[in-house]
């Protein structure tokens, strides 16, 4: 990939991470409690669907 286009996808995953974990406690575990859901919730669809 052209570093024109592999800086700005990093620079945006960057801003995006640091955005994620800002806030109080209570903010990340619920984040951390949605991702988690829907990766339990995906996964079971996929093992379902075999």
């Amino acid at each position: 990939m052209p570093l024109i286009v592999v800086l700005p996808l990093l620079a945006g995953g960057l801003g995006f991470g640091a955005g994620f974990w800002s806030g109080s406690g209570a903010t990340k575990l619920l984040k951390i409690g949605a991702i988690g859901g829907g990766c339990y919730v995906a996964y079971r669809v996929i093992k379902g669907g075999k």
